[in-house]
């Protein structure tokens, strides 16, 4: 029987003060975190925090899928509408958790500047904006339903 470890011991000093200093020494980018991640919140669907990242193949692309949902939705075809709405919106969710897990970065893939001071209470920020969406949808959901 193998024996038992102890997985508090085994993980407790994998980041060690070396590799503190290692993240400290990186370089940080000009682009700021916290204009990225509040472009991303509110802006995200349209692609704002990739242009503002550098990222502009992306963005664009995102941007085009945007306004094809518009346009679905404007011309009637709502089907294709909520079709590239849900690829959007599931890509700015992603965007957000990219952005608050410090894996986004610019476009010489360097960390933003200011992610370690701000990305706790952007999270929490994040959360609570998202479930306040959520609510909001279930609400109006069901009350139309109500109603109609």
């Amino acid at each position: 029987m193998p024996e038992q470890l102890d997985l508090d011991e085994l993980y407790a000093n994998t980041f060690t003060a070396e590799d503190r200093a290692a993240f400290e020494a990186q370089p940080t980018s000009e682009k700021k975190f916290l204009v990225a991640w509040a472009l991303a919140l509110f802006l995200g669907p349209m692609g704002a925090q990739r242009y503002y990242l550098g990222r502009l193949p992306t963005g664009v692309l995102k941007t085009l899928m945007f306004g094809t949902a518009m346009v679905g939705f404007a011309t009637g075809a709502v089907n294709l509408g909520f079709i590239f709405m849900g690829v959007v919106g599931a890509w700015t969710i992603i965007d957000l958790f990219l952005l608050l897990s410090g894996t986004m970065s610019d476009r010489q893939d360097v960390r933003l500047d200011g992610f370690r001071r701000w990305a706790g209470p952007c999270a929490a920020v994040t959360v609570l904006f998202l479930v306040g969406l959520l609510i909001a949808a279930l609400v109006i959901g069901t009350s139309s339903a109500v109603s109609g």
